[in-house]
């Protein structure tokens, strides 16, 4: 029986699990919340005092709706909704008996609120968020939310990320369009018959990369690597060089091929090796093999 007790105890408190804000180290009538669409967040209002909801700086407030209209004033201005307990007029009819018989009398009166009266939950909608909370009308100062202000972890951490990838995107363009220095000439080509069109007017490499330059007659084909007597396809990319588009091809090779359709040009590196970089661009390939994976996927 005690089993059962607790975990009926336990059950009720999952679901009454109210959301009370954190408040300031400050002052704790600010308070702070995180947002979450399942949860009821608590306001404690004052008679005479305004509170303000502040949501995220994006949003902007669609509706509101309360469970007792007529006690609370509700104010929105953009992401802010003010809110405020105010007096209740109503009406008391009396019932009234005399010789002329039964009549009906009715005396208006206001109720100023009160924290059993004015306890209430209010709905509020923006064009990215629903929120619910309950209204609490309390008696000390100290208890008041004069402010309550929401975070969105996971809506930070989105764009955060979304952030570090423009970042890192960005970052690969630079190293893929930033200058290089030639530290080979020594290239040499092999044309097949009606092949000029993709024949490159230039070819160097700086230790790292290949760079064959066409100007605007030409086409782009396709590039593979020649080793062992089978071809490979290569990773490339295209930068521009003053009137010159330049096929970065991501590797330095003795023999590269260059295909479109039947035409056929043959690249021969005669000064492959003989002039390397102490230091390559390791973290940059990283990078930009990375992003040419990440193309090849889409």
């Amino acid at each position: 029986m005690k089993k059962i007790i607790l975990i009926s105890l336990l059950l009720s408190s999952f679901v009454w699990a109210l959301n009370i804000p954190k408040t300031s180290i400050y002052d704790k009538r600010i308070a702070y919340a995180v947002y979450n669409a399942n949860d009821v967040f608590q306001v404690n209002a004052k008679n005479g005092y305004v509170s303000v909801l502040e949501f995220g700086i994006d949003e902007r407030i669609i509706n509101t709706a309360t469970g007792f209209a007529e006690g609370w004033d509700l104010t929105e201005k953009d992401n802010l909704l003010f809110i405020k307990p105010k007096a209740y007029q109503t009406k008391l009819v009396h019932q009234d008996e005399n010789s002329m018989g039964k009549s009906q009398s009715s005396q208006e009166f206001v109720l100023d609120p009160n924290p059993n009266d004015w306890k209430t939950n209010l709905i509020v909608t923006t064009n990215l968020n629903a929120y619910v909370f309950d209204l609490k009308l309390v008696t000390k100062n100290s208890n008041t939310t004069y402010k309550l202000s929401f975070s969105y972890p996971k809506k930070d951490y989105e764009v955060a990320k979304e952030l570090s990838e423009v970042q890192e995107q960005e970052s690969i363009r630079t190293d893929l369009n930033k200058n290089t220095i030639p530290r080979n000439w020594d290239f040499y080509m092999k044309v097949n018959k009606g092949s000029e069109d993709i024949s490159p007017n230039f070819a160097y490499d700086d230790g790292v990369f290949t760079y064959l330059g066409f100007d605007n007659t030409k086409t782009f084909p396709a590039v593979f690597i020649y080793e062992n007597g089978k071809e490979s396809i290569l990773n490339t990319h295209i930068k521009k060089d003053g009137n010159y588009d330049v096929l970065v091809i991501q590797k330095t090779a003795k023999q590269i091929l260059l295909r479109s359709g039947d035409k056929v040009v043959g690249i021969f590196n005669k000064g492959y090796a003989k002039n390397p970089l102490r230091k390559t661009r390791e973290t940059s390939n990283e990078n930009i093999q990375r992003e040419v994976n990440k193309k090849g996927k889409k």
